[in-house]
């Protein structure tokens, strides 16, 4: 959902949510984390103001859950029309840039599936801001990259292999060019003065992709499945 709610007109009696926004929210982060992919980033952001929540939140949770009501008929689908040599786990990694407007930290997003030919089986998604305040937007991408492959690359790259009875290459999708050129290279000139955090995660992701487990490959941006869990819509 966008930033800046729109006025959702007489319905909205003002009370505030303060005692029972965390409630609220942990009800629908269980259902996003299962089937509504397109909730998390909305979640996300809202329970990151729960200790500091004022009379704009009350406003956003409202309007996320009038979003919520009018789009019960969605469902996440799931087909499988390959046998399973020809499957594989696909990783997709995206960041907006400083778009939280208060602390100027940017949002990572991260989405798994299994892909094939015939084949497209969702498996999770996360939104999560991140830790440290970049410079730039291939930065930022660096970050989110990193968040994706150690916490969802590297447990699925274990699971899949037993369950699929051979050795994988996860497909790692990235839609900026100068973070595709880091992660090869191993540096960059233009970002030697990357702090201790940024500089590490650089340097472990080097690693990864020289590594035979994963494949770095350019995506367009409009094709970037993990687009969604980090800039709002309407």
């Amino acid at each position: 959902l966008s930033k800046e709610p729109r006025d959702e007109g007489k319905d909205f009696d003002g009370k505030s949510l303060t005692g029972e926004a965390s409630k609220v929210l942990m009800k629908v982060l269980y259902a996003a984390r299962m089937a509504r992919f397109d909730l998390l980033r909305a979640v996300g952001f809202l329970a990151s103001h729960v200790t500091k929540w004022d009379e704009l939140c009350d406003r956003r949770l409202y309007r996320l859950m009038c979003y919520i009501e009018s789009t019960l008929h969605l469902r996440m689908v799931s087909w499988v029309g390959n046998e399973k040599q020809d499957l594989g786990p696909h990783l997709y990694a995206d960041t907006d840039f400083a778009g939280d407007a208060a602390t100027k930290r940017s949002t990572s997003g991260v989405f798994l599936s299994i892909m094939g030919s015939n084949t497209s089986a969702p498996l999770s998604g996360l939104s999560k801001k991140q830790t440290a305040v970049s410079h730039s937007t291939p930065e930022a991408e660096i970050v989110a990259a990193d968040l994706g492959v150690r916490t969802e690359g590297i447990p699925a790259l274990e699971l899949w292999n037993v369950l699929l009875g051979r050795d994988l290459r996860i497909i790692f999708h990235e839609d900026n060019q100068a973070m595709i050129q880091v992660c090869k290279t191993g540096k960059n000139p233009t970002m030697r003065h990357l702090n201790r955090t940024h500089a590490v995660d650089v340097a472990w992701l080097h690693e990864r992709f020289e590594a035979e487990d994963f494949k770095l490959r350019y995506e367009q941006s409009e094709h970037m499945a993990a687009d969604i869990f980090t800039k709002g819509f309407t």
